[in-house]
């Protein structure tokens, strides 16, 4: 589940939303909306409201964790 919410935080990252630049207003916002409509869904067979700070805790707490095995080895 992790994961799928993790693609969907680099997806709303604004060069990827707006895709560089390259798309229109209206694309973006229809792009969000369909990555925010995702969102939620995922929310619903999680059980719990998830926010973006709590996939990047646990990003920062698995990237900590396979450091300290990698440099503890």
């Amino acid at each position: 589940m992790f994961d799928k919410f993790f693609d969907l935080v680099i997806r709303l990252e604004p060069e990827n939303l707006h895709r560089n630049g390259e798309s229109t207003q209206s694309e973006s916002t229809q792009r969000a909306n369909q990555i925010q409509k995702e969102w939620n869904e995922l929310e619903v067979e999680q059980g719990r409201a998830v926010s973006q700070g709590d996939i990047f805790s646990e990003y920062w707490q698995r990237r900590r964790s396979r450091t300290w095995r990698r440099n503890n080895a």
